[in-house]
């Protein structure tokens, strides 16, 4: 079966096995064993002793023997969730451990998701998660390192406007090159990671900027200023505004009459705009210069972003993978900065619930401007119950229907020739019965209580087992 007419079978929504070969992780799909990593010896490049990329017919990842790797991950491992009121007992039980505040708890909970791991196929910790329970010992296999420079994501409900630091500072440099030593040095020299990942969904465009009054993209929120309107208000002082103002320089060609027509300001030179302070705290979304002009600053400063916080990790472990944000897919945020971020970046690390139909478009838009691996960071499908009312992802009618979309998702998205990973979320269910999940729910590959659904369980076992065979259909 050609790739082309795979991906047709599985777009017009049957449901098909019908993939030829043997695997010895969780099934007999394809043919060869795996390494210690989860590397599948099937398909042998040079091994170097960290995971990096590679592309012949298409892109992978390799593992630090030197075979294939695609990495199927999961998210949402958090001790918190196994803790609550309503599923402690049941927990004390599966774990086998009377009390999950106790020293026995972390040990207990790495036996039991690493059991896991062997029944459901997935062979990568995702960014979220608390590395701590995997990790210790030892790690026990491919994860990816959260480092956050700035603390910007899309999911906070509260961001102070400092918040978007003055990148172009020494001050910033500084603190980037502190915070890469702190993280980067203990694990500089380990096989198991994957690679950086740093600000989940960032908030760049004007589109993640405005104000959230409902919860289809997360918890409500007020807006926020963002990076061209926080530097750009700066005083003369601050190597942001001064940023700010060369770029305005040469997109009005020194014109400073020109750039007062599209503010409908009075400044007598550029030198005037760039000691004033708080000078337009708002943008007008209707002024189409003005919108322009923001986006060609925000290029410009993401770029600065990218390049500091890249040089800072590359010092001190020049062996792994730069990953970069968790780019905003269901905004245009992807779209915006792409051609900047992916001049850094090892892959392209994303993040976007939908169904493959409608993530299919953007996929194919984004792999003619960059030839780069993609990974879908944090994405899954959901359904409602009692106790997950408003569920975040693509909302399915029922299980079967869910399981279809997952299984649709899969097989498609592996058999692109640039998709190298997804990480599901979740692990477990975190319903309303989590206090801080009030608002906005999260559907699991299990219950809350370690139940699997079996629908789901059964289509993500058997694609797992298959996922070679896929990306080579």
């Amino acid at each position: 079966m050609k790739r082309r007419d795979f991906v047709r079978f599985v777009s017009a929504g049957a449901l098909s096995t019908r993939i030829l070969g043997t695997s010895s992780l969780t099934g007999t799909r394809h043919s060869g064993a795996m390494d210690r990593f989860g590397g599948w010896t099937g398909k042998k490049f040079k091994a170097t002793g960290f995971f990096r990329v590679e592309k012949d017919e298409r892109w992978w990842l390799v593992s630090p023997e030197g075979n294939a790797f695609l990495s199927w991950g999961i998210n949402h491992l958090y001790p918190d969730l196994f803790k609550q009121e309503y599923n402690t007992l049941a927990w004390q039980k599966k774990l086998g451990i009377e009390n999950l505040d106790g020293p026995a708890f972390n040990a207990a909970l790495r036996t039991w998701f690493l059991g896991l791991r062997e029944k459901m196929g997935f062979n990568t910790v995702g960014v979220h998660n608390v590395l701590s329970i995997v990790n210790q010992p030892k790690p026990a296999m491919p994860y990816m390192q959260p480092i956050h420079f700035v603390e910007i994501p899309h999911w906070r409900t509260e961001i102070p406007d400092s918040n978007f630091r003055d990148i172009f500072s020494s001050d910033f440099e500084g603190h980037c090159d502190g915070m890469a030593k702190k993280i980067a040095v203990p694990i500089m020299d380990d096989p198991f990671l994957l690679g950086y990942s740093m600000t989940d969904c960032p908030l760049f465009t004007e589109e993640d900027l405005r104000e959230r009054p409902d919860t289809i993209g997360g918890a409500r929120r007020p807006s926020r200023i963002g990076w061209p309107r926080r530097l750009r208000n700066l005083g003369s002082s601050a190597a942001g505004k001064e940023a700010y103002v060369d770029t305005m320089q040469e997109i009005y060609r020194g014109r400073i009459k020109d750039f007062n027509t599209t503010y409908g300001t009075k400044f007598k030179s550029f030198d005037a705009l760039a000691g004033a302070e708080n000078w337009r705290p708002d943008t007008r979304l209707s002024n189409a210069n003005e919108t322009r002009d923001n986006i060609v600053f925000l290029k410009r400063v993401v770029g600065r972003y990218y390049e500091v916080t890249r040089n800072a990790i590359r010092r001190y472990d020049p062996n792994h993978m730069f990953v970069g944000d968790k780019l905003h897919a269901n905004t245009d945020s992807l779209d915006t900065v792409l051609p900047v971020t992916s001049k850094y970046t090892d892959i392209i690390f994303y993040q976007m619930y939908a169904r493959y139909e409608v993530q299919k478009p953007g996929l194919d838009r984004w792999t003619e401007k960059v030839d780069k691996p993609f990974i879908n960071g944090d994405s899954a499908f959901t359904m409602t119950t009692d106790t997950m009312p408003r569920p975040y992802g693509p909302i399915a009618d029922d299980l079967a229907q869910r399981a279809e979309w997952t299984e649709e998702f899969f097989r498609n998205a592996f058999a692109r020739p640039e998709f190298v990973g997804w990480h599901y979320c979740g692990l477990i269910d975190a319903s309303l019965l989590v206090p801080r999940k009030w608002s906005r729910q999260h559907s699991g590959l299990l219950d809350g209580y370690g139940n699997p659904y079996p629908a789901l369980e059964k289509v993500l076992k058997t694609c797992s087992s298959e996922i070679y065979s896929i990306a080579q259909a």
